[in-house]
């Protein structure tokens, strides 16, 4: 997997969120049932695609993004509906912004062996040793 390809399903995993949250807000009103399901369809895909992206990018800095990053854009999703965005909000979104480049900053950009390489938790060796290859 290359270098991008985390920060892809990272990325994905955020516009998910944010779309199943804001699809939450919208249909509690005229399909509750039908925008239940879609939020918990694309919270799932979200979670799946955070997963994928924690196998190079350290846990700590995706959380850190995928939540700030989450909660800024839902947010704002929140003031295009209506919500008020209160000075104490946008500095609160200013401290996220700050938090999470902390975290990333603060963070070795030489990950774990296990995050760097894929080593499975429960053996110790780089996951793709523990696929069959067939000719």
């Amino acid at each position: 997997m290359s270098n991008i390809i985390p920060w892809l399903f990272l990325s994905c995993s955020i516009v998910l969120e944010v779309a199943g949250t804001v699809i939450m807000k919208a249909s509690q009103a005229a399909w509750p049932v039908p925008g239940m399901a879609a939020m918990y369809l694309l919270l799932g895909l979200s979670y799946w695609c955070l997963a994928r992206a924690v196998t190079r990018v350290p846990v700590g800095v995706a959380y850190a993004v995928w939540e700030g990053a989450g909660l800024a854009l839902i947010t704002l999703a929140g003031a295009l509906m209506g919500e008020r965005l209160t000075p104490s909000r946008m500095a609160a979104l200013a401290a996220i912004f700050c938090g999470v480049l902390m975290v990333h900053h603060g963070t070795r950009h030489d990950a774990p062996r296990h995050a760097r390489d894929g080593v499975t938790a429960s053996s110790g060796r780089p996951a793709q040793a523990d696929r069959k290859v067939t000719p």
